[in-house]
């Protein structure tokens, strides 16, 4: 069991993981993967600002402009320390620490989200508003 899955069962949280034999890694991987738009899929992109850890969940067709946050990327081996997960298979809560967390604009809250489960094959179904209450 990975850290997200256990995650899930001590929140008694009604996700179910979906896995693959393909790579989610990307979030057009994922779209391909599971045949939805790619706008449907959430990044969950771990910066460093100043002397913090920020997490954004940004639309999967979107950008996140760095100079605008005044951050940069977090590198694999933070990421992992950070979060408990690896680059591909970050989910948007369920980390190791408690990050400050923000859901960017360009999400369709009409539409159900895809978001990695912790490991770069496995993704989960979840609307906007049930990630905002999550988050």
């Amino acid at each position: 069991m990975n850290l997200f899955e256990e995650y899930i069962k001590a929140n008694n949280l009604d996700i179910e993981l979906i896995e693959t034999d393909e790579s989610t890694r990307t979030a057009q991987d994922a779209a391909n993967t599971h045949n939805v738009p790619v706008s449907n899929i959430v990044k969950s992109l771990l910066t460093k600002i100043g002397d913090n850890f920020v997490l954004y969940l940004v639309p999967g067709d979107r950008r996140l402009d760095l100079e605008s946050i005044g951050g940069r990327m977090a590198n694999a081996d933070e990421v992992k320390e950070v979060t408990g997960y690896s680059i591909g298979g970050v989910p948007p809560f369920g980390h190791l620490t408690k990050l400050d967390t923000h859901i960017m604009d360009g999400f369709d809250s009409s539409k159900t989200l895809l978001a990695a489960g912790g490991k770069p094959n496995v993704i989960f179904k979840i609307t906007l508003e049930q990630l905002k209450t999550l988050i």
